[in-house]
């Protein structure tokens, strides 16, 4: 191991007491009707007009119209990302009049939106193609998947990684290794450019968490319902909770296309950082 881990501080880890992805979170104090119980996970906004008024859909299909929020998140069509909201009682039975036999519907209350890091699933052949310093712009440096989950159309990945104490922004980014045979798993690699921001010359690291998004359903193949996924990483904890260790880890799962099921391939929450923390888009 090298010795620049004996400087390393966990600042923050993920805590138990946010509630699983796209489930009932935690009850506000004194009663607790439909409408005061908070809920979250991942969705896309999927309609944004003039006046203010958005939808968002959440990975299972079932359409969210925003009829509440004071928060002065710009807010962009196709954009992913992860937030907390109250269902409000719509008909009576808390299901939207805007519902269907084939579309179930619910008005909601958003009470805040979390950052989330969603970018393109980057191929290996690419990196291979004209540059030979392609490769190296993604990054080889150390980072850990703490929990990863199947939803929706995407892959939601959990991670640890280092970087300096008040620092500048990173890289993310998920490879898959599209030079293998069409027969083989499909092999994706969590990596990470820290910028620089590396143990020495009198300067400390410190570990900090993230939450990154990818769109995997476009990696099925046409006829296909469903692929086996082999996912990368190049950083552990001895025993899973003692020393940071560096070696090639990988987890293993199924991805099946049109699941509304959350199916998670290691660890068993998901849930954005405290501090929020915003990574370069390359």
């Amino acid at each position: 191991m090298k010795n620049w881990t004996k400087y390393i501080t966990v600042l923050l880890t993920f805590a138990a007491a946010v509630a699983a992805l796209s489930s009932c979170s935690k009850e506000l104090a004194g009663a607790a009707p439909p409408t005061d119980i908070v809920y979250n996970g991942f969705r896309e906004i999927t309609r944004t007009d003039y006046d203010g008024y958005f939808e968002i859909t959440r990975d299972d299909g079932v359409l969210l119209r925003v009829l509440e929020y004071n928060g002065s998140k710009e807010i962009e069509r196709g954009e992913r990302v992860y937030f907390k909201y109250n269902i409000l009682p719509g008909n009576g039975d808390y299901v939207s009049s805007y519902s269907t036999p084939e579309q179930t519907v619910y008005d909601i209350r958003v009470l805040v939106f979390n950052d989330i890091h969603a970018v393109p699933i980057v191929r290996k052949s690419f990196l291979l193609e004209d540059d030979p310093h392609r490769s190296d712009s993604i990054g080889h440096d150390l980072i850990r998947v703490v929990t990863a989950a199947f939803s929706g159309n995407y892959i939601n990945i959990g991670f640890e990684y280092f970087r300096y104490e008040n620092g500048q922004p990173h890289m993310i980014n998920l490879v898959w290794d599209d030079t293998r045979p069409a027969t083989d798993s499909v092999y994706l690699e969590l990596r990470h450019n820290a910028m620089g921001e590396v143990e020495g010359n009198g300067r400390y690291v410190v570990s900090d968490t993230g939450l990154a998004s990818f769109r995997i359903a476009d990696l099925v193949p046409e006829g296909e319902e469903s692929i086996d996924i082999k996912l990368k990483s190049n950083m552990d904890r001895k025993d899973g909770v003692g020393e940071y260790i560096e070696t090639e880890k990988y987890h293993t799962g199924t991805y099946t296309t049109g699941s509304t099921a959350k199916t998670y391939i290691v660890g068993g929450e998901l849930y954005p950082p405290e501090n929020h923390t915003a990574f370069v888009r390359n």
